[in-house]
């Protein structure tokens, strides 16, 4: 009797490591600032940004990329918007250098409020995001 429920136990618990483990990608981080990201700013990432201001970035790869180009995607979660709610609002591509094979800053500006993700792509696979962050503009 023990052992049978001994069994059981250890069955349930197989299958829920298994049910609950899943294949997972690596994934980098991004950090927002208002101003340039510098080494003394670089960990005070900010999440709310005002309507055309400039919106600063710091995209840290999880590893190092060996292939050339990069894409960073931003759009908008709404309702009004086809497709499930997400609206393309910025997409671009950038050749890295050297020296950023290990991550990419720049920055861009937003002139509409609401929720927004940024993604980040590898240039050999476009379905899985090598890092992705939301923000909001208000």
């Amino acid at each position: 009797m023990k052992n049978l429920k001994l069994v059981r136990f250890f069955v349930l618990l197989v299958c829920a490591v298994i049910f609950f483990s899943a294949c997972t990608y690596k994934r980098g981080i991004i950090l927002f600032n208002t101003q340039p990201i510098t080494r003394e700013n670089a960990l005070q990432n900010q999440k709310v940004f005002r309507e055309g201001q400039r919106v600063y970035y710091l995209f840290i790869a999880p590893e190092k990329m060996k292939n050339d180009y990069i894409r960073v995607q931003i759009f908008k979660m709404t309702e009004d918007a086809p497709w499930g709610g997400n609206e393309v609002v910025r997409t671009k591509d950038f050749r890295l250098m050297l020296d950023e094979r290990y991550y990419q800053t720049d920055y861009f500006t937003l002139y509409e409020k609401g929720r927004y993700v940024m993604q980040v792509f590898s240039h050999d696979d476009f379905q899985h995001p090598l890092a992705l962050c939301d923000f909001f503009v208000k």
